[in-house]
Parts: structure tokens; C-alpha cells; sequence
């Protein structure tokens, strides 16, 4: 081998050893690619009990869990903000690298820059007593939204790692010490309060429900509905109270007096309690504010400092027991209901029963279909009829509301229904009308225009189908107005095809098929306006029909065998005048219809051919 190409190998054997140093020194190894994918910071956060933070020109902050709840412990003790903490803890495992440094690539200069010997935060993580992280947070680096960071995993090796990575905790880090306490006086989601009191000067003010779904009760001082809406309210201002102060106290209420948050007068004590706090409930002391003021000063039983609290509905505390009562007459779940009872002194008591989903009557010891939109209308009324006025929360002189002799009362029942039972009065003029719920002493001011909701006439209940049948079991139509001779139209089921007479005359021609199939399905769901209460006059009128319909029925799909005959007739509300509104009647049964005129003629409308 000449001397030339021994150069030329040992010069290439120089170059490629630099590369390969170059390589390793520079750019990531498998390890350093595999942590840059998971990123640098990874530990076990179920673990973890405890951070300490010191940043550089500020106090240092101490934060520790204990049975999952995250306080401050220095510079003082209070609950930490569990969000922030939450925060912390995702950004730390969200850290990115963008590449991992060395000392050795910096001159002392350059190093400095870094402030990674002086770093503006540092943050340990702690396992028990055992630090298992440390990371310090030096300046920011040349690329845009990241910074110097050192980590150090102690519970492996006393290693210490640099990176440049993008993060947000210096923004996290940030915050002075008082920044870390809870901002909320109390964190608790409000469908778990099942109890709250209020004691205040005027008196004491309780309500309470039996679960987190249930309906709120004014306990004390009334026995009574609460006010779903200024229930919720006022649970609403009191779990959104924001701190904005807080004075450290030592032993005593001189303390208080020193710190010039003396809450001992005009004050107002809450206790909060829920299904798992029932023996111990929370504790939270206001000092009542000047009018119009939204902040004003707090204790609380799990927390030592008083508060300087704030809220735009801090009056919400200091309402009246009317104030938390419901303005409702009823809130009833119609969902839940399986029967409806309405009793008066005038008419036999009417029973509605709901069964798979449909309402029927319950007349004449047997079940028949009801006005379901009638049954919503009832319910509807009921819970949007507001109370006039509170009129007295005592039972002891009914007799002045005509509650004693109440004239009127609907019941309803059903699963995990209570306290449901209505019953009506007025006063000896029948200008004023009451309600009272026959559990409760309250008596209710009301609108008379809630009663015409509440028809107390069985009949008034019946569902508005008059006819209901198959056109399968249709044999054949009957016309006549008055006496005159009547248009039979016949219907063959396993044809679907119609023929015709009129006074011994086949008329099959003249038969439009579509509209005599429009009055045979118009007949077979034939509804009507409304039913009559009294029905004297219209039996008289309907003696002498002005239009009679019969509708002959049979075994569906067959045009032989039995037929059963149904007669319904018509009859103007006043003899020999085209009204407005028509009697009908069924099989000369003993309930009599209203049908409007307009409806009467739009059902009966020809079904010959057009000229």
C-alpha cells in the first residue's frame, strides 16, 4: 500500500470517528428519542402528597394532600384551589423537549444565561417523606415559548438532565403563595345538599329533602313546599361565594378584634348538610353587609382564616321564610302520576286511571277512554297557577276560606307521590276562592280561573272519540236528514267497493269512491267538540233528528255473517234553526255530544260525483 493511500484511509478513519462523536454528542440517542416521545417528567401521580415550590424573590409554598383533599401548608394552612393543583399536575406530564442539553456545550457565560444555578422556580415532588422529582425552571431559551429546565429523578440516581422544552410552568409557578388557597369558601356540587339552616336575628329559617332528585320542604319555621327556583338560588351564592381576603387568625375572638373582622354582630350562621355530612354538618358564619354590598366577612367550620368574601346576591341570605316558600300551587310530576281522583258536592266523584301510558275514566263500574288532553290541561293549570297570597299558615278557622265544607278536591297517586291531595273553598260571597293542601295547615289565595280547568262532571272526562271502527268491518253507510228517504251506501270489505240506493233507486254510478272511502274513515275516527254536562234539552231535540247516520258493522274481511247496527244522530241546539253548534248522540245512549256545525258539515260532506 503506498504512502499516499495510507494517508488518504487514516484521514477518512479521523473523519468518520469525528462524525460518530459528533453523533452521539448531538444528536438524541434511542433512550434520549424514547423519553422525547413520553417526555422528561413521568411519575405516579396517585402517589404524590406533596409539592414544595420556592421561586426566587418570593416566599416558598408547600402543597400536600391528605385523603385525596390538597391544602396549602406554608406559608400558611388552608385548602389549596384543586383546579390549579389538577393544572399542575397535567402540565408537568404534558412537558414537551425540544432538545436535551449539556454543561460542557456552554461557556460560563452562556451557562449563566441559562439561570439553571440559579433557577427563578424549583419544584420537588414528594412520595411520603421521599423526594422522587425535583425540576428546576431556569430562563427562557432562544426558541420561542420555551425554557431551561433541569430535572433531577432522586428516586433512581442523583442524575441530573437539561432540557429545552416547551412549557407552561413558569406561568404556573408564578402565582404568589395566597394565589394557591381555594378561591371558593365552600366546593361542594349543590345537588349534594340535602339540608340547609339559617339562622339569623329574626329567627330560624330550615329546609331539607330527602335525597339529591328530591323536591325541597320549608321544615321551619312553616311546614311547607320550598321554592325550587329560590332554593337553587340561594344555593347558588352560597357555593359561588369568591374569596378576596383572607386574615390569619391565632387562638380567640380578640384575634378577630385585632384584625379588625370582628363578624360577632348582625351576623348569619348557615349549616350545610349533605347525604354523607348528616352528623357533621358545615358551618359558615356572614356578617351581614351594607346595603347593596357584594362583599362582606366569612368563617367556615374547615377553615381557620376569616374570609372576606364576594357575591352580587349576597341579600339571598337574609330572605324571609315566604321569600323560600313555593309561589306555586302545585308541582306535580305528571310523569309519575297513576291516578286522578276529583270529589265535589254536586256530581259522583270522578276516578281517572293511566294504563300503559293512556288515561281512561272509570264510569259505571267499567273502564273507558279519556280526554288525555283534558288530563294534561289539569296538570298544566295546576303547575302554573301561582298563589295570589299566602293567606294563612294556620288550620284553625278553615271555616273562613269554606275549607271546612271544602266544595271541590283532586287527589293524584302514584310511586314516591306524597302530599297530594288538594282541596278548594271561597268565602261566603264566592268572590274569593282558597286552596289547601290537606297535609299542610297553609291556606292559598287563588285565581278563579283556575277551577273551569277542573271540570267536576264525569262527562267532562270521557275521550272525545264518539265512533271507533275498521273500515275491514264496514258493511254499509246510512244518510237521512229528517224524514226524508236515507242514502244507503254498501260496502263490500274483500273488494273494497261501493254500491248505492236512494228511496229503491241503485245510485252506484253516481258514487265517488274516494270521497265515500274520505266519509267511511272519517266516520271510523269520528270525534267530538265536547260532551254535555246536562243533557235534558239535547235528549228532547234529538227525538226528532235532523240528520241520522247509521253505520252497519260486521266480522272484519268478510261480507257475510252478523252485522250490529250503530245510529248516531244529529240535532240543532234550537229547534228549526241551523246553529252553530249541534247535539249528537250515540245509540240513544245516555251521553249526549256537542259537534260544531262546520265540523258536522266538513264529516257528512257529499259523496256523489260533480255534475
Amino acid at each position: 500500500m503506498s504512502l499516499r493511500t495510507t494517508v488518504i484511509l487514516l484521514v477518512l478513519v479521523a473523519a468518520l470517528g469525528a462524525v460518530i462523536l459528533g453523533v452521539e454528542r448531538y444528536l438524541p440517542s434511542t433512550r434520549e428519542l424514547l423519553e422525547m416521545k413520553r417526555g422528561p417528567v413521568k411519575f405516579n401521580r396517585g402517589e404524590i402528597s406533596q409539592f414544595e415550590i420556592d421561586s426566587s424573590g418570593g416566599d416558598g409554598v408547600t402543597l400536600a394532600s391528605q385523603e385525596k383533599v390538597w391544602f396549602v401548608r406554608r406559608p400558611f394552612n388552608d385548602l389549596a384551589d384543586p383546579e390549579k393543583v389538577d393544572k399542575l399536575m397535567n402540565e408537568l406530564t404534558a412537558i414537551g423537549w425540544i432538545e436535551r442539553v449539556h454543561r460542557e456545550e456552554f461557556d460560563d457565560n452562556g451557562w449563566t444565561k441559562t439561570a439553571l444555578d440559579q433557577p427563578r422556580h424549583k419544584l420537588r415532588l414528594m412520595e411520603g417523606e421521599q423526594c422522587v422529582l425535583e425540576l428546576w425552571v431556569g430562563a427562557a431559551s432562544p426558541i420561542e415559548d420555551s425554557h431551561y429546565l433541569a430535572i433531577k429523578k432522586t428516586e433512581s440516581s442523583d442524575e441530573t438532565s437539561y432540557y429545552v422544552a416547551r412549557t407552561a410552568l413558569p406561568e404556573l409557578l408564578k402565582p404568589a403563595p395566597k394565589d394557591w388557597r381555594d378561591s371558593k369558601l365552600i366546593r361542594l356540587p349543590a345537588d349534594q345538599v340535602v339540608g340547609l339552616k339559617i339562622v339569623q336575628e329574626s329567627g330560624q329559617i330550615e329546609l331539607a329533602r330527602t335525597g339529591r332528585k328530591m323536591e325541597w320542604s320549608l321544615v321551619k319555621p312553616l311546614s311547607t313546599r320550598g321554592s325550587k327556583e329560590k332554593i337553587n338560588e340561594l344555593l347558588s351564592t352560597l357555593l359561588n361565594l369568591e374569596i378576596k381576603d383572607a386574615v390569619e387568625l391565632a387562638n380567640g375572638a380578640s384575634a378577630v378584634k385585632e384584625a379588625g373582622t370582628d363578624i360577632t354582630s348582625q351576623t348569619l350562621k348557615l349549616s350545610i348538610v349533605t347525604e354523607e355530612t348528616r352528623n357533621q354538618p358545615v358551618e359558615i358564619t356572614l356578617t351581614k353587609p351594607k346595603a347593596d354590598a357584594s362583599e362582606t366577612k366569612a368563617t367556615i367550620s374547615h377553615r381557620r382564616p376569616v374570609f372576606t368574601v364576594f357575591s352580587k346576591s349576597l341579600a339571598n341570605f337574609w330572605a324571609s321564610p315566604n321569600d323560600l316558600r313555593d309561589k306555586m300551587l302545585a308541582r306535580i310530576d305528571e310523569d309519575a302520576v297513576q291516578s286522578v281522583q276529583i270529589e265535589s258536592g254536586a256530581f259522583p266523584p270522578v276516578l281517572l286511571e293511566k294504563q300503559s301510558e293512556s288515561w281512561f275514566l272509570r264510569r259505571h263500574n267499567r273502564l273507558e277512554a279519556a280526554n288525555g288532553d283534558r288530563v294534561a290541561r289539569l296538570f298544566q293549570a295546576l303547575n302554573t297557577q301561582p298563589v295570589r297570597n299566602f293567606t294563612s299558615d294556620s288550620a284553625a278557622n278553615l271555616a273562613a276560606y269554606g275549607l271546612d265544607k271544602a266544595f271541590l278536591a283532586v287527589s293524584w297517586s302514584g310511586e314516591g307521590i306524597t302530599n297530594s291531595r288538594l282541596i278548594f273553598g271561597a268565602n261566603a260571597d264566592h268572590t274569593e276562592f282558597y286552596a289547601k293542601y290537606e297535609s299542610e295547615p297553609s291556606v292559598y289565595q287563588i285565581d278563579a280561573a283556575l277551577l273551569p280547568s277542573i271540570p267536576q262532571e264525569g262527562i267532562k272526562w270521557k275521550g272525545l272519540g264518539a265512533l271507533r271502527f275498521t273500515q275491514f268491518a264496514l258493511r254499509r253507510i246510512s244518510l237521512a236528514a229528517g224524514t226524508q228517504p236515507p242514502v244507503i251506501l254498501n260496502y263490500d270489505p274483500t273488494t273494497a267497493q261501493w254500491t248505492g240506493e236512494r228511496a229503491g233507486r241503485d245510485v252506484t254510478s253516481m258514487i265517488d269512491r274516494v270521497k265515500a272511502d274520505r266519509l267511511a274513515g272519517a266516520l271510523a275516527k269520528f270525534n267530538v267538540q265536547d260532551w254535555s254536562a246536562d243533557a235534558t234539552n239535547a235528549i228532547q231535540a234529538l227525538k226528532n233528528p235532523a240528520l241520522t247516520v247509521v253505520v252497519t258493522l260486521g266480522d272484519p274481511g268478510t261480507n257475510s255473517g252478523p252485522t250490529r247496527d250503530i245510529v248516531v244522530r244529529f240535532s240543532p241546539t234550537q229547534e228549526g234553526m241551523d246553529t252553530a253548534l249541534y247535539f249528537g248522540q250515540v245509540d240513544a245512549g245516555p251521553d249526549v255530544f256537542y259537534i260544531a256545525r262546520a265540523s258536522l258539515l266538513e264529516l257528512l260532506a257529499p259523496v256523489f260525483k260533480s255534475e
